[in-house]
């Protein structure tokens, strides 16, 4: 399985979420993901992260930036 195709079980993911502002944000091999918490939009999303929200949205095969699921895993970079 790619890096970019990879998935992370529920208790693997519980384990790198921890809290704070920045606290969703992990890396894994290289790549970075975030996990989407309440409130989230995609746009601050890439912005904290320091990205473009195009980039977020071609890594995870985004059609409509308004559409994200708490819990829902990102892949950054």
């Amino acid at each position: 399985m790619s890096d970019e195709m990879k998935v992370l079980n529920d208790q693997e993911v519980e384990n790198v979420s921890g809290g704070g502002a920045n606290g969703n944000f992990w890396s894994d091999g290289g790549a970075i993901y975030y996990r989407v918490v309440s409130g989230d939009t995609l746009s601050e999303i890439a912005l904290r992260a320091q990205v473009p929200m195009s980039q977020i949205q071609a890594l995870n095969g985004i059609k409509n930036p308004d559409v994200i699921r708490v819990g829902q895993i990102l892949r950054i970079r």
